[in-house]
């Protein structure tokens, strides 16, 4: 399908996103963008980054979702998915509670290492970021509940497919028209 491409960091959510979307590429660029030269994106398509992050604010639980465009958000949430439309704030590290508490006030929902750098690729295109919540503030990352987190963010990751694949295909159309 040449109307979507999904990026992504980690080998384990290309596999994950891979399940729900076996017909679109869905690129690894590493931990932080690695390598960046593996994103390659059609003219025309819409590029989604896609992953796991980690939460900043309270009321968001492991397998939620954090969206930052409206559109998909709501076409998300229609289709029975717990979302959170907003700000998915950059850095360049595993941020810790201190640091989560400053981004949460900045009005970040989640934080990553990868969709600001990707994004600044997409350029005029469609493009949107999706990211499935694996630890919060009252559950850090290094502890053995995460365990269970990546589990539902991974599944979550492996069921939005088609909904992707639907909102591509009706912003490209847009873009066409």
């Amino acid at each position: 399908m040449a109307d979507l491409v999904v990026a992504t960091a980690l080998r384990i959510e290309r596999f994950a996103l891979r399940r729900g979307l076996p017909d679109v590429p869905v690129i690894a660029v590493g931990m932080g963008i690695r390598h960046p030269s593996r994103l390659s994106v059609p003219p025309g398509a819409a590029l989604v980054v896609a992953g796991v992050a980690g939460a900043v604010v309270a009321g968001l639980e492991p397998g939620d979702l954090v969206v930052d465009d409206r559109d998909l958000a709501l076409s998300l949430r229609g289709n029975g998915f717990t979302v959170h439309h907003g700000v998915i704030a950059d850095s360049d590290h595993v941020v810790g509670s201190a640091e989560r508490a400053e981004l949460a006030r900045t009005g970040a929902l989640a934080v990553d290492m990868e969709s600001a750098g990707l994004l600044a690729l997409a350029g005029d295109r469609p493009h949107a970021v999706v990211r499935a919540i694996v630890d919060t503030p009252s559950r850090a990352l290094l502890r053995p509940a995460t365990l269970g987190g990546g589990i539902a963010a991974l599944r979550r990751l492996a069921a939005i497919g088609p909904v992707l694949r639907h909102w591509a295909e009706s912003k490209v159309k847009e873009v066409r028209q």
